[in-house]
C-alpha cells in the first residue's frame, strides 16, 4: 500500500505579505516617499514672472494698447509663448497677449520682454535683432516665420508670424502698422 499524501494545513501566508509590504516600503522611499497628501494645483507657466505686480500690469496694459488700436480683441493669461531668444535672455520676465480677430479666434501672440532699464533694453535690441534672424536659431520655428522687433522704454516686444499660415492676415498686416505707428521699431539685419 502506498502511503496518502501528508496534508499540512496552510494558513495565512505571513511571510508573503511581509515581503511584499517590505519591498513597497522600500521602493516608496526610494522613489522619493509616497503621494503628497495636498494637490499641488495647476502647473506653473514656464514664463519667469514680472519683477512687481505693477510692472506686469504696466506691461500688460501697453500690449493690449496696441492690440485694441489695431481694432483687435486682446486675449490675457493665453498660454506661454516661447519665441527663440539667446541664453542669457531667457530668464527675463515676459508677458504674452495675443490679438484675437473673428477669423483668428486663437490670436496672434505679442512678446514683450522686460529688461531693468531703457539702456539695457537699447543694449540687447541689436543682438536679439540678430539672433531671430540666424537661421541656426529657428530650429523650432515654422518655415517662412517672419519677425518684427519694437522698443518701447525697458520693454522689446516681439511680433512672429508666418503669412502662408496666417487665418487671418489682414489682422496681422494691421497689428503690425499699429506696433510699427506706436513704438519704436528695431531694424532686422537681412
Amino acid at each position: 500500500m502506498s502511503e496518502a499524501p501528508v496534508t499540512r494545513k496552510r494558513g495565512f501566508p505571513y511571510r508573503t505579505v511581509i515581503v511584499l509590504v517590505g519591498g513597497m516600503a522600500i521602493f516608496s522611499f526610494l522613489s522619493g516617499g509616497g503621494p503628497t497628501a495636498e494637490p499641488q494645483g495647476p502647473a506653473a507657466s514656464a514664463a519667469p514672472t514680472a519683477r512687481s505686480s505693477a510692472e506686469a500690469a504696466q506691461v500688460e496694459g501697453l500690449l493690449v494698447s496696441v492690440v485694441t488700436a489695431a481694432g483687435l480683441g486682446p486675449i490675457l493669461n493665453s498660454a506661454d509663448v516661447r519665441p527663440p531668444l539667446p541664453p542669457e535672455m531667457n530668464s527675463l520676465p515676459r508677458t504674452v497677449v495675443r490679438a484675437a480677430s473673428t477669423r483668428d479666434p486663437n490670436g496672434i501672440p505679442l512678446i514683450a520682454i522686460s529688461f531693468v532699464d531703457a539702456a539695457a533694453a537699447r543694449a540687447a535690441a541689436t543682438q536679439l535683432a540678430a539672433y531671430l534672424v540666424a537661421p541656426v536659431n529657428l530650429v523650432l520655428v515654422p518655415p517662412g516665420a517672419q519677425f518684427s522687433l519694437f522698443q518701447s522704454g525697458n520693454l522689446l516686444v516681439i511680433l512672429q508670424r508666418t503669412p502662408s499660415a496666417d487665418l487671418d492676415s489682414e489682422a496681422a498686416n494691421t497689428l503690425l502698422l499699429t506696433l510699427q505707428g506706436m513704438l519704436e521699431e528695431v531694424p532686422l539685419p537681412r
